[in-house]
């Protein structure tokens, strides 16, 4: 088989979060880091890829540390990083063999097996190298790329050899199609799903949910009755995966508030604008009301999607970044009257909570299995993580406290 071949749909899989199956020669190279989907027509990317993307530099690198589980690939480039580890150690400075090994990372294992056959040739795979390490493997400049490359690749292997049978880990499970609609978040909002960041458009294949909404909300307008008009929104945020979390957000912090078990505040800082904020802060109070301020909703929200097993993609999109991606979906809420923007009293910050309209139409017969009865999971990680933050936040200034007074004395 060529290894070639394979570059088209694994540069398709990292940049798009999903691939044709094809013939079956993706596999031996993508079980136990993709999900395969439940038709088994599809690869699907998952968080064990995105994590590993996070240590090289571009998709590229990342395709080539996924072809490196071929054997005789992986052989070819282990014997140039062997001599290059011998060239390394004739230097006068330790450090840069030092170096080496340490960015080998566990490859390194697999290099040491190849010194006595090191060699600084080309390879065979002159084309393969070109494509996706910019230059072939035996040139000097190449050598960084290669220790990237093998340090991912020797994850990689470890997580295929935990997909086995024998060892504790199994392979990925399959990931069902998005339910387009947004009416069952059990199966939209499950383990390994991923997320598009806010704004951006999912690729063609329905696994991923969409950064943007996936219908036009329906024209409302003065001649609708208030009932249609509630309809219509109610469609387009269980349609919009961003809108739909956000307004769950407020469902259950209006739930919470009625319980007075505690309270989950997203106050507006001063200076910014309610339509479009730059970021909202988010509050939790315990039983007796008393508040503490724990960080930004784009913070809450990639705690609420890890709890779930859950991540946005493209990994790598800073906080400042995603809570801009947020505000544009805040503004939309605010617009088709899902949530509502409070002004604050005198020193006192504004706050976002639910429109009273959308909320009663959480209740009625079209929200209330998206709301409740499919939404028990997601509802409860939301509540969970919130107090789970507040309770960190609480011991973090404790301890610093407790160290500020060790100091003074």
């Amino acid at each position: 088989m060529a290894l070639d071949t394979l570059i088209k749909p694994l540069s398709q899989l990292l940049e798009k979060g999903s691939c044709l199956a094809g013939d079956g020669n993706l596999e031996p190279f993508l079980n136990g880091i993709a999900h395969p989907c439940d038709s088994g027509k599809n690869w699907v990317v998952s968080q064990r890829l995105l994590s590993i993307r996070k240590q090289i530099n571009d998709d590229s690198e990342l395709v080539a540390a996924i072809l490196a589980a071929d054997k005789e690939l992986r052989k070819a480039w282990c014997q140039l990083i062997a001599a290059r580890c011998l060239e390394a150690g004739e230097l006068a400075d330790p450090q840069v063999l030092l170096r080496l090994i340490s960015h080998l990372d566990a490859a390194a294992e697999w290099v040491v097996a190849y010194l006595d056959s090191a060699s600084l040739q080309p390879t065979a795979y002159a084309d393969l190298e070109r494509r996706l390490l910019a230059s072939t493997a035996e040139q000097s400049q190449a050598t960084p790329v290669v220790v990237r490359v093998l340090a991912a690749a020797s994850q990689i292997v470890i997580s295929q050899s935990s997909a086995q049978p024998v060892p504790e880990r199994q392979p990925l499970d399959s990931i069902k199609a998005v339910n387009i609609d947004g009416t069952r978040p059990d199966i939209n909002w499950c383990g390994g799903r991923l997320i598009q960041q806010p704004g951006v458009k999912a690729s063609e294949f329905q696994y991923l949910l969409n950064g943007t909404s996936n219908m036009v909300i329906a024209d409302i307008t003065s001649a609708m009755n208030e009932k249609a008009k509630t309809l219509a929104v109610m469609d387009w945020v269980l349609a919009n995966p961003w809108a739909y979390l956000l307004a769950l957000i407020v469902y259950e912090q209006n739930v919470w508030q009625v319980e007075a078990a505690g309270a989950l505040l997203l106050e507006l800082p001063a200076g910014q604008l309610p339509q479009l904020p730059s970021e909202v802060q988010v509050l939790v109070a315990n039983a007796d009301g008393d508040e503490l301020y724990c960080g930004s909703l784009g913070a809450f929200v990639n705690k609420v999607l890890s709890s779930l097993d859950m991540a946005v993609f493209p990994a790598g999109c800073s906080l400042a970044h995603f809570n801009a991606g947020l505000a544009g979906v805040i503004s939309d809420l605010l617009i088709h009257k899902v949530w509502r923007y409070v002004e604050g009293l005198s020193g006192e910050q504004g706050y976002y909570q639910i429109h009273p309209d959308f909320s009663d139409a959480c209740y009625g017969l079209k929200g209330q299995p998206s709301f409740s009865r499919y939404a028990r999971p997601l509802r409860q990680a939301i509540r969970s993580q919130a107090v789970q933050w507040r309770n960190d936040r609480q011991v973090q200034a404790t301890t610093s406290k407790r160290l500020e007074e060790a100091d003074a004395a």
